[in-house]
């Protein structure tokens, strides 16, 4: 197949969305397919010696490009030989990938979307663009959700729109899997609780600090317990400051940026991954976490709940208040916390790379049997 990927984020932008759409390009490519993307970001250090890349004009406001600046472009790529299927990636801005979907649609190329963000924010951004940028015009498209939450919220908000897939976001589960039992029981001499994560507002790591806070009240005095968070962003020195002024020196340690390779090392001698977001619409490093035998502790309303099975794989809770309580109880039962680290370890993950490769590809045989393809459209 000939597949153009339209997404306004991309490498070498660090985020989610950049290394999924990065990571799905090379994967397809490996396949045989040819594989082109079209987006935003133009930066000096791109390097895009493995890919076909088309980057927009150094013309953004903030986050956000302008697409008519790049219609040129789009049109070059789009009439380059036959296209099979547009993958259009949507997150809360997204004025190129929801531009390449509406020029693709015009020519009579299958459309197939993918929402990687809670859709209510990619909702109201999608029809703000559409109506300020482009005015009005029949988008046709099919949907998919990064997770069955997502699947829901559109399903929800375009009632309409027909049947909803679910693409799950491509984690390397073997990669991430022990290959030897760990060294390390929980409570001995510590619990080993780990967050990965960008330090930014929307991961809500100040509110899972305000937990902790709340967690060390309720546990008995000199409970060791040893949290490190991963990742780097421009909240590091509020966090340190939150941290401090919590008295949660001894608990709490921010590491910064660390290697895949160091996370997976931290994770197969840890005892608990926390998830702190309530928008987390898939939860990538959660995956990872649970890919490496470590129990999740996150929300039931997030993407988290189609591989996590609560009480075996981890535990999903309802609030911050029963985030609080869970832990408290977790973190003063070690014995608990060894039973769900052995079950978490025994069983496959629910959602593996070779899923992730399958839904997509079933997607865009979606695509191309619901909306035809170009030569169809064409011919008629």
């Amino acid at each position: 197949m000939r597949i153009v990927h339209a997404a306004d984020s991309f490498a070498p932008d660090v985020g989610g969305i950049e290394r999924q759409v990065e990571a799905l390009a090379l994967a397809q490519r490996a396949d045989g397919h040819d594989v082109s993307i079209i987006t935003a970001v133009n930066k000096d250090d791109a390097q895009d010696d493995d890919l076909d890349v088309h980057r927009g004009l150094r013309t953004r406001w903030m986050t956000i490009a302008f697409p008519s600046f790049n219609h040129s472009m789009v049109a070059e790529v789009l009439d380059r030989g036959d296209v099979d299927v547009v993958h259009a990636h949507f997150t809360v801005a997204s004025p190129i990938a929801i531009y390449v979907a509406r020029a693709a649609s015009r020519r009579g190329i299958p459309v197939a979307v993918t929402v990687h963000s809670v859709w209510w924010k990619v909702a109201v951004a999608h029809r703000f663009v559409s109506g300020v940028f482009f005015g009005p015009s029949l988008l046709r498209v099919v949907y998919s959700g990064v997770s069955t939450m997502i699947a829901e919220h559109i399903k929800r908000v375009y009632p309409h729109c027909g049947e909803v897939s679910v693409v799950p976001n491509l984690v390397d589960t073997d990669w991430w899997a022990p290959a030897t039992p760990s060294l390390h029981r929980a409570g001995d001499p510590d619990f080993r609780v780990v967050l990965v994560g960008r330090l930014k507002k929307r991961k809500h790591i100040d509110e899972f600090i305000d937990i902790l806070s709340r967690v060390k009240a309720k546990v008995p005095t000199g409970t060791s317990v040893a949290v490190s968070i991963v990742g780097a962003g421009p909240r590091h020195d509020d966090l340190q400051e939150q941290i401090e002024q919590l008295g949660l020196g001894s608990w709490v340690e921010l590491l910064g940026h660390r290697t895949p390779e160091q996370i997976r090392d931290l994770l197969h001698e840890s005892d608990l991954f926390v998830a702190p977001s309530r928008q987390e619409a898939f939860g990538i490093a959660a995956l990872e976490a649970r890919s490496a035998g470590v129990p999740v502790v996150g929300y039931n309303f997030t993407g988290l709940a189609d591989f996590v099975e609560s009480g075996v794989e981890g535990l999903l809770v309802d609030d911050a208040d029963d985030m609080v309580d869970s832990l408290a109880k977790l973190l003063v039962d070690a014995e608990r916390v060894e039973r769900l680290k052995a079950s978490t370890r025994s069983r496959r993950p629910s959602v593996t790379f070779d899923d992730a490769m399958r839904a997509t590809y079933d997607f865009y045989e979606r695509a191309r049997r619901e909306l035809g393809s170009r030569g169809e459209k064409q011919s008629r």
